[in-house]
């Protein structure tokens, strides 16, 4: 039985078998067979952090009427119509370039955010079919309350907050840490409320947003701004841009 320490080292000790030589300054068979068990080593503890990371992972699931989360066992089914909170964030290379590549999503504001983010695979088309899906079905569920004279109550992040996220967070779960930030502000059939202001929808008015990254404008008929609001600090945006909408055209004047 040959071990590192009785391995011959000349061909007259190994009579013809395999032998180590070492060159002056060469390595030493201890020493490469430590190096070689040694990245061994590393590598299993490599594989071993990303099964852990993909196993810490939600996987997502869509339907026609929601969304299923899959964690650790358990699946949880959140119908769109019933999700109240939809944010919508970058996070990593992209944050400074305004590409929208995370979601955080919640039916009520005691519940904790559930995110999807570049961690999960396809996240893109997942977002975007998200997007989608809640918009159409979230709308249906509060045009009939809005057209009875019902105040809808959204919330948005002050865009200061939005820029420092971008900057200074690490990892989604800090990006998505919002609720302490969160302001209130309100859409009627007739009107937005914000900070004890009141705008008159009129029909002539009309919404301008040129990206995910700009203001979201309400303009009027000669071109001033009446609205603005940056586009990734409203929560829902997107259900309340086609409700604005809705009321812009249902507007009598």
């Amino acid at each position: 039985c040959l071990t590192l320490m009785n391995m011959p080292t000349s061909r007259e000790e190994a009579g013809g078998g395999i032998y180590f030589t070492v060159e002056p300054g060469g390595v030493s068979p201890m020493m490469l067979f430590s190096l070689i068990g040694g990245g061994l080593i590393i590598l299993g503890l490599v594989a071993a952090a990303i099964a852990l990371m993909q196993k810490n992972v939600p996987t997502f699931t869509i339907t026609e009427k929601g969304i299923i989360c899959k964690y650790k066992g358990k699946e949880t089914l959140s119908l769109f119509k019933d999700i109240s909170d939809v944010y919508l964030f970058s996070v990593g290379r992209t944050s400074y370039t305004g590409s929208i590549n995370s979601l955080a999503y919640r039916k009520n504001k005691s519940d904790a955010w559930t995110l999807i983010s570049p961690r999960n695979s396809g996240y893109d088309k997942l977002i975007s079919t998200f997007r989608s899906l809640y918009s159409e079905q979230r709308v249906q569920a509060l045009r009939a309350q809005l057209e009875h004279g019902a105040t809808l109550e959204f919330n948005y992040v002050d865009a200061k907050m939005i820029w420092f996220k971008r900057a200074f967070s690490l990892n989604v779960a800090g990006a998505a840490n919002i609720d302490s930030s969160l302001q209130k502000f309100y859409l009627t059939k007739d009107n937005i409320i914000k900070d004890d202001k009141s705008i008159i929808i009129n029909k002539s008015d009309k919404i301008n947003t040129a990206s995910w990254v700009d203001n979201l404008h309400l303009i009027d008929r000669d071109g001033n701004k009446k609205f603005s609001m940056m586009f990734p600090s409203i929560i829902s945006a997107d259900v309340f841009c086609t409700l604005l909408q809705e009321a812009i055209d249902r507007a009598e004047m």
